[in-house]
């Protein structure tokens, strides 16, 4: 009876504890890059259930290692509260079940609850900003790829960053195409056919190591079928599949080349003969010790729920003015706002942005500035880095990268992130920096280290992004359009002044 209550009220305050984070989970399971996750649960309880015959006959708690790992996970709860990752709270809900196995099992129950522990950390969406810079990177090398292969069945193309011109129609390999949704499911797909098919560890291995190369290659597979599909049959058809059964097609194609390849290294690594471990019914420990740790975990999750209210229920939100009445004529650019759909204000998550373009009057040259403003910041609604935003779009690639120090003398007296961007015949040259109460910061992760010191000392995370682009001309050299866009930030780093709170 005791183990029974301990169990329900473990659940019931690792369930209080996460409450507010399972709607941003799961939204992320809804998503097409991560719609495997609502496999992986069943799959881990699936995969424990097969090797329920390796647990020990005696069953010992591990409760050091479990308090250690509950006390992690608290670390990560807080951490990911307080910076705004929302991946570090949902690593923690990984971690907390891994404390209650400890808990109940111990680590002489490892080597049955590991393999099924391992499965179960792919429901935890990897953070964005490794998504961002690994979709850059996939879609680059499928375009690449895709490229190739219509070039060695003759079919005329030119590729631009991630664009694919095929004459008739335009490919835009863009996040949803560049083959990261099909990554993720192809490791976990991988490790899975190694458990299953494969019984010697470097067959496992190599089964794994295959799944990225497979997944790209699958990809690119796609589009140039896409392409083929444009100039041999018809736009219409190409379009079709490639925004609706072509996912579908090349990932049962992933299935099939990862499962021959599975079972091609059985033939020339040949298959250990199976080991089946004998069935060990009538398991047996100290019951009342393993109930008493269980009720301190809840108890302690308890208290973790009580800190999160304590330390993030009274957030200050400062005093500013709203960019609605940000002036559009600075020095002497006259700017023009622009406003952004419901859709797209959803994905920034701000309380407040700018947006507009302003024009030397004497010059003609446009200027695009992008202020994002956040009254609080949380997992979800939080500033990022802009290099995800600006790369790939539009075929765009990163030419450099580096911050520019502080320039007192050129009314700049904070430093600032300079970008190059560049694609066949375009340059396009970018400032930004974060600008969080009271600190310009260029560095994202030192921006999140800041915004969880702050959290918790000042209990204080608003702040704000700010970004200013220039096209350069054709002959125009990069240190003249830093120039331009040093006198322009220099007076709208002033106007900005009560719109962003010290």
């Amino acid at each position: 009876m005791a183990a029974v209550l301990a169990f329900i009220s473990v659940i019931a305050a690792w369930g209080m504890l996460f409450w507010d984070s399972f709607p941003p989970l799961f939204r992320r399971w809804n998503t097409d890059d991560y719609s495997y996750c609502w496999l992986v649960v069943p799959l881990a309880l699936y995969v424990a259930w097969q090797r329920r015959e390796l647990l020990p006959k005696v069953i010992t708690p591990s409760s050091g290692s479990g308090y250690i790992g509950l006390l992690l996970s608290g670390l990560l709860y807080f951490l990911g509260k307080a910076a705004a990752v929302d991946a570090l709270v949902f690593a923690s809900m990984w971690l907390t079940v891994v404390s209650l196995v400890l808990f109940v099992y111990g680590w002489r129950s490892m080597k049955a609850f590991l393999f099924p522990l391992l499965v179960l950390a792919f429901a935890v969406p990897p953070p964005p900003f490794i998504n961002r810079t690994l979709t850059f990177k996939l879609r680059l090398i499928s375009s690449d790829i895709s490229v190739r292969i219509m070039q060695f069945i003759d079919i005329p193309v030119f590729r631009e960053g991630n664009v694919i011109d095929l004459g008739v129609i335009q490919l835009h390999v863009v996040d949803a195409c560049s083959g990261l949704r099909y990554v993720f499911p192809t490791i976990l797909l991988g490790i899975l056919m190694g458990y299953w098919f494969n019984s010697r560890t470097w067959q496992r291995v190599l089964v794994v190591l295959s799944t990225v190369p497979t997944a790209i290659f699958a990809n690119a597979l796609r589009i140039a079928i896409v392409g083929y599909l444009a100039r041999n049959v018809s736009v219409e058809t190409a379009e079709n599949f490639f925004h609706d059964a072509s996912g579908i097609v090349i990932y049962l194609l992933s299935i099939i080349v990862l499962a021959t390849w599975s079972l091609l290294l059985n033939l020339i690594g040949g298959r250990k003969p199976e080991q089946r471990a004998v069935s060990r019914p009538g398991y047996y420990g100290v019951p009342t010790g393993r109930a008493l740790h269980v009720f301190l975990m809840a108890a302690i999750l308890g208290l973790y729920f009580a800190g999160n209210m304590y330390l993030f229920t009274g957030r200050v939100i400062p005093q500013r003015a709203s960019f609605d009445n940000f002036p559009l004529e600075i020095g002497e650019y006259a700017g023009k706002k622009y406003f952004y759909d419901d859709d797209i204000l959803e994905s920034l998550g701000s309380d407040d942005y700018l947006s507009g373009v302003f024009r030397d009057k004497q010059t003609g040259r446009d200027i695009l500035v992008l202020v994002t403003y956040y009254d609080y910041q949380e997992p979800q609604r939080a500033v990022h880095n802009p290099v995800s935003c600006l790369l790939g779009g539009g075929g765009w690639s990163l030419a450099s990268s580096r911050d520019l120090p502080a320039d007192p003398q050129k009314g700049r007296p904070f430093k600032v992130r300079r970008l190059l961007m560049d694609k066949p015949g375009q340059r396009l040259l970018a400032f930004y920096w974060f600008q969080q109460r009271g600190r310009v910061i260029t560095d994202e992760y030192m921006n999140k280290v800041y915004l969880a010191v702050d959290s918790i000392t000042r209990q204080r995370t608003d702040g704000a992004l700010i970004r200013v682009e220039l096209l350069l001309n054709e002959d125009e050299s990069v240190e003249h359009g830093q120039q331009i866009l040093e006198n322009f930030t220099k007076n709208l780093a002033i106007e900005l002044k009560p719109y962003i709170p010290e």
